[in-house]
C-alpha cells in the first residue's frame, strides 16, 4: 500500500493531502503538504500547530534562506494516506505558505520508497513504506 498522485504535464512541486493529528488531544485536521527532498526535517505551519493547540517540546535553529533562526519543534501524528501513519514525529514551525501548511522533508521521506516518474509528459509520483529487496 502507498501513496500515488498523477499529475497532467510535468510537476513543478509535489502536494498531497496529510491528516496531523494531536498527540495529546487526539484531535486531527487535513492538510495540504509539500514534498521536499531538500528539506532535512519536516516542518507544520504555525497556524496549523496553534489550531490543533500543540505544545512545544524544544526548540531548534534553522537556517534559511534569509538566515538562521529558532523555531519550537512540536510532536504530531503524521497520516499521510493508505495505510502510511507515523504515530509520533517531530515537526518544526514555520511560517506556512499560501498553497500548503506542512513540507514533508526527509526524515520521513527516508522512512520509505519515494519515486517520481515522467512519463509522456506526465509526472507520476509514489510514497510506499514497502521493502524491496
Amino acid at each position: 500500500m502507498g501513496l500515488i498522485i498523477s499529475h497532467k504535464g510535468l510537476a513543478r512541486k509535489i502536494i498531497s493531502r496529510t491528516t496531523i493529528t494531536s498527540v495529546d488531544s487526539g484531535r486531527p485536521i487535513e492538510i495540504m503538504a509539500m514534498w521536499d527532498t531538500g528539506a532535512t526535517a519536516s516542518l507544520i505551519s504555525d497556524k496549523i500547530a496553534t489550531e490543533l493547540q500543540l505544545k512545544d517540546v524544544g526548540f531548534t535553529q534553522i537556517r534559511h534562506v534569509a538566515g538562521t533562526a529558532t523555531f519550537p519543534i512540536y510532536t504530531a501524528a503524521v497520516d499521510i494516506r493508505n495505510g502510511i501513519k507515523i504515530s509520533e514525529h517531530r515537526l518544526i514551525s514555520f511560517p506556512g505558505a499560501d498553497t500548503f501548511d506542512m513540507i514533508i522533508g526527509m526524515d520521513i521521506i527516508t522512512l520509505g520508497n519515494f519515486c517520481i516518474e515522467n512519463r509522456n509528459g506526465d509526472s507520476i509520483f509514489s510514497f510506499s513504506k514497502e521493502t524491496y529487496s
